[in-house]
């Protein structure tokens, strides 16, 4: 007999309250660094020192830029809230702004400097945002303040004269040499306003807002930059690199063009005039430190995170797990000595990276594992994140329930953690392995007493708050016991107990036929307790409904609309738009999705050929109709624009030369608003066609791109929410639902069987 004294009518108000506004232990899990289901239920004091921890190692690439970069890992049971602390660091306001690269694919067959290369531009050129600003914008910002501000003091007096020309007749005064004093003042004051630190002067737009104010307008500031950095840049290939990167950041914040920037860290650094042609990994690395050197110079710190390992490395269930870790951390080592400067976060299962780093190279191991300084915490090997103590637990509960709660008139005079007790928490916060574990415990709980959801009983007996008058037990699935007024307390009208053991709910000879099934089970040694671990998994089944999977569609969808939605966003993301693609078609082979008539017997995610490291990839996908020969479809995603298009389509029709033969037929994907051919691209693609070769361009809309960005992030976050070795769900009715059209383009013609 379970039992709680609470005011009746508060008690139903707060039920039904709680009724319309929803289980607030719903989302028990982060999805990705961006969800942002982390903010809303943040609570500062979980993982703080951790937290600390990890931003003090970030800030020593703020203070001494040139640190040789090192790994952190951060290790934790699935479940323990890496990714909720991964969020906290990227967006949360603690610290100093950071370039946070979170990768949110894994493109094992990709040169690894070349990968990380193309996530930075992505997160760079992005619309994602990172404590509420886009990184463009941070960046450009602090670069052309500091620019601006070395221009300025660099002229001399005359220079400085003619930035502000007398109106009218004024510039009679000036030949007399009068009104200089103001003309000066004024540059002094933009000179002061530039370099003066506020936190106004991180927002975007204010190198605008200043140059207006002091009468300079933007388009005269950007001439004098980009004078400034033809006067003091080098001529060797770094030099060109940086010359090109300084006037496209002025061209992006001052004039408000992106394009420019976009169009050369995706194409116009591989078409520089260079003396001696550099390969394909050495553009990459030399376009990588030069990005570098910037951030170097703001002292603005590049951390790259990789979080939930495990799904990213095995994102693909039957590839060569050990393989795989041995490419990627092996990929990290060789960056480190590449580059300088950067610091590497990985959070992985504790698991994942005691399996996996035992078996690497002696020297790979050394490096991993090497000890990292933390200024005030001394050296760390790894960090580890341990199930929480239960006072924190406790506020983790708190910071769900009281916003469902907050608009209830009387919500202040219920007990603090209603509609569960002290009790109920502090025991799921010491019985259960994991943050995620105890969330999703609640959860079910939660729809038990509000809704009366079937789930496991907790019968706890709780005290009886003081003060309170008219009481009722607030359990939903019980047997209600009018207590007598005879035998009712002084100063009670009413009471009612509410019986929440199993047997409440049933008659006497229920019960009583209940009871000697029992004990005939009992007798018989037949009574089987289903373990925890089978009916975790079992409820996670349950949730992996279509209702469920369309909204992480939708969710993902939405961010990835985002990302892309800035102009060059695109040109940035073409290498996680390819892994995008792959993912697809890897999925579709596996599950055996059909168009039409045609399946897929073999994918490979991405196939790249020639020196260019943006235009020089397509995806291979073998399409087989009924008993036919198959055919070699290559897959590439033409998104170049101004020079950069007959660039990008005479590497991807050079596929057609490959030795031996990759392809029999050629789809490229074109952004819809601009799929007309001229000039040396109409006439590269009538050569092609004369040749006999079958190729075509298909029309991509932006929804179409933002689901193939989403899609590897859609599958890690099926994954995550998996048991270990679960596979993952049938998605062929999502798959045709939210991607009919797309597979369509990306397969042979589709025709009636």
């Amino acid at each position: 007999m379970s039992q709680l004294l609470i005011n009746e009518p508060n008690h139903q108000n707060a039920i039904d309250w709680l009724k319309r506004q929803g289980n607030p232990f719903r989302n028990y899990f982060a999805r990705n660094p961006d969800d942002e289901v982390c903010s809303i239920y943040h609570v500062p004091e979980l993982y703080s020192r951790e937290r600390e921890q990890l931003l003090r190692v970030v800030d020593q690439y703020r203070y001494t830029p040139n640190t040789h970069s090192e790994v952190v890992p951060i290790l934790g049971n699935k479940g323990a809230g890496k990714t909720h602390l991964l969020h906290s660091i990227k967006h949360g306001m603690e610290g100093n702004w950071q370039l946070l690269v979170t990768p949110g694919s894994y493109q094992r067959d990709t040169d690894f400097l070349e990968y990380l290369l193309f996530q930075l531009l992505d997160t760079l050129l992005g619309g994602g945002k990172q404590r509420n600003s886009r990184p463009l914008e941070y960046v450009g910002e602090q670069l052309i303040r500091m620019l601006l501000t070395r221009t300025l003091a660099d002229l001399s007096s005359e220079e400085r004269l003619d930035l502000f020309p007398p109106p009218g007749l004024g510039w009679i005064a000036k030949t007399f040499g009068l009104g200089s004093t103001q003309a000066l003042e004024r540059t002094q004051w933009l000179i002061d306003a530039l370099s003066r630190p506020s936190q106004d002067a991180k927002s975007p737009g204010m190198v605008r807002k200043l140059c207006d104010e002091a009468g300079l307008t933007c388009y005269r500031a950007f001439e004098l930059v980009c004078e400034y950095v033809d006067r003091t840049s080098g001529h060797d290939a770094a030099a060109m690199m940086r010359h090109a990167i300084l006037q496209g950041f002025a061209r992006s914040v001052l004039l408000q063009d992106e394009t420019e920037l976009a169009s050369f860290l995706t194409y116009g650094f591989a078409e520089l005039d260079f003396k001696m042609h550099p390969g394909r990994q050495d553009l990459v690395l030399a376009l990588f430190k030069a990005m570098m050197g910037v951030m170097q110079e703001l002292r603005i710190p590049v951390v790259i995170a990789f979080d939930q390992l495990e799904d990213l490395l095995l994102a693909r269930r039957n590839d060569d797990a050990h393989k795989t870790a041995e490419t990627f951390f092996a990929g990290i080592v060789k960056a480190m000595h590449q580059l300088d400067g950067i610091s590497f976060l990985v959070f992985a299962e504790r698991g994942l990276w005691n399996r996996f780093i035992p078996s690497l190279d002696g020297y790979i191991q050394d490096r991993l594992n090497n000890p990292v300084h933390v200024p005030g915490y001394g050296t760390i090997k790894c960090m580890k994140l341990d199930a929480p103590p239960f006072e924190l637990v406790r506020k983790v509960v708190l910071a769900r329930l009281e916003p469902a709660l907050r608009g209830l008139p009387n919500f202040k005079s219920l007990p603090v953690f209603y509609p569960f007790t002290l009790e109920q928490i502090d025991r799921i916060a010491r019985t259960e392995p994991t943050l995620r574990d105890m969330l999703q415990q609640f959860r079910h709980f939660f729809d038990k007493i509000v809704y009366g959801a079937e789930s496991e009983s907790i019968n706890e007996i709780a005290p009886s708050s003081s003060g309170q008058t008219s009481s009722v037990g607030y359990h939903v699935d019980s047997v209600e016991l009018e207590v007598p007024q005879d035998q009712l307390p002084e100063g009670v009208r009413s009471m009612v107990i509410l019986d929440t053991t199993p047997e409440g709910h049933m008659g006497k000879e229920s019960q009583i036929e209940k009871a000697e099934q029992r004990n005939s089970l009992e007798i018989s040694g037949e009574i089987k307790n289903e373990s925890a671990a089978e009916l975790k998994e079992e409820k996670r089944i349950q949730e992996l409904q279509p209702e469920a999977l369309s909204q992480l569609w939708a969710q993902e969808f939405s961010l990835a609309k985002e990302q892309l939605s800035p102009e060059g966003a695109l040109a940035g993301a073409t290498k996680e738009l390819q892994a995008g693609l792959g993912s697809l078609l890897h999925l579709c082979h596996d599950q055996g999705i059909k168009v039409g008539p045609w399946r897929l017997q073999h994918v490979v995610s991405e196939w790249t050929f020639g020196d260019h490291p943006t235009y020089g990839a397509i995806t291979l996908a073998h399409w087989v109709c009924r008993d036919g020969q198959p055919w070699k479809v290559g897959i590439g995603l033409f998104l170049a624009n101004g020079q950069g298009k007959s660039r990008d389509l005479a590497v991807k029709l050079s596929a057609w030369d490959l030795e031996p033969t990759v392809i029999d037929h050629l789809i490229l994907l074109r952004p819809e608003a601009d799929m007309m051919l001229v000039g040396k691209g109409k006439q590269a693609w009538q050569d092609m066609e004369k040749k006999g070769r079958h190729s075509r361009m298909e029309p991509l809309t932006l929804d179409g791109c933002a689901s193939l960005y989403a899609f590897p992030r859609i599958l890690a976050s099926l994954a995550e929410g998996l048991v270990e070795g679960q596979p993952l769900p049938n998605l062929a009715n999502l798959v045709q639902e939210k991607c009919e059209k797309l597979l369509e383009q990306i397969c042979m013609p589709v025709q009636g069987d």
